[in-house]
């Protein structure tokens, strides 16, 4: 089992880690899919899901920009698509279990936020009923740089007032979560959850320390040093 005694902080991704993406995610796909149908196009939701996937497995930053490449021929027509094309951040919901998770945890660790985000995450926050479990939250909208920079990290480990290696980074992302967190010593958890899950694990400095498929398997990882204890 894992020994997590000396940490003290857990950071979190937001999109496909505390919060599910499918929704919103399959529903630009099939706006995508609409507006190529009605120029003329033969696409698929599933052609466009596999593209997604292929996308992550090969490290593409913009699974969108790929299908829209990859299925659309007409530069003027992959304009005009990329153009009507809206993420609905409305339609995201938090895991039916992040409350719960937060709320068990907090009572142990701090809990921080290090995340890719439009506007307004405090407010989603809110809204999901998980902003009370937060303590720090450095998200790209309001801290004017993104994952994966190193200078997100660093901006919630100054806000924290801890250690790197005092703090774990839990998303879902290789690129985006894990890699720049252990490059500056943070313990690192790899959850498969939405496409990320699809990207392969690279070479071993860059592999997470733990892996886990939902955010329920957290609590027996994170806890046993605090059950052990007691």
């Amino acid at each position: 089992m894992p020994d997590v005694r000396g940490i003290q902080w857990l950071f979190f991704d937001v999109g496909d880690t505390l919060v599910d993406e499918w929704e919103p995610v399959d529903d630009i796909i099939g706006q995508f899919v609409r507006e190529a149908c009605a120029l003329g196009y033969q696409v698929e939701m599933q052609t466009v899901r596999d593209i997604f996937a292929a996308s992550y497995r090969n490290y593409e930053q913009w699974p969108m920009k790929l299908a829209i490449r990859t299925l659309i021929s007409d530069e003027g027509h992959r304009e005009q698509i990329q153009k009507k094309l809206k993420f609905r951040k409305e339609l995201e919901r938090p895991f039916p279990s992040a409350d719960a998770v937060l709320q068990t945890l907090s009572q142990h660790y701090k809990i921080g936020i290090i995340a890719n985000q439009s506007p307004g995450t405090e407010n989603r926050l809110n809204s999901y009923g998980l902003r009370k479990y937060v303590d720090v939250l450095a998200c790209s909208a309001e801290e004017g740089v993104s994952k994966p920079d190193p200078e997100l990290y660093a901006v919630a480990l100054k806000q924290a007032g801890c250690k790197p290696e005092e703090a774990v980074m839990i998303g879902d992302r290789i690129d985006n979560d894990i890699i720049p967190a252990k490059k500056l010593g943070m313990h690192t958890i790899r959850i498969l959850q939405g496409y990320g899950r699809f990207q392969p694990e690279l070479a071993d400095a860059e592999r997470p320390d733990w892996t886990v498929e939902s955010l329920e398997e957290l609590l027996p990882l994170l806890m046993v040093t605090q059950n052990s204890d007691n």
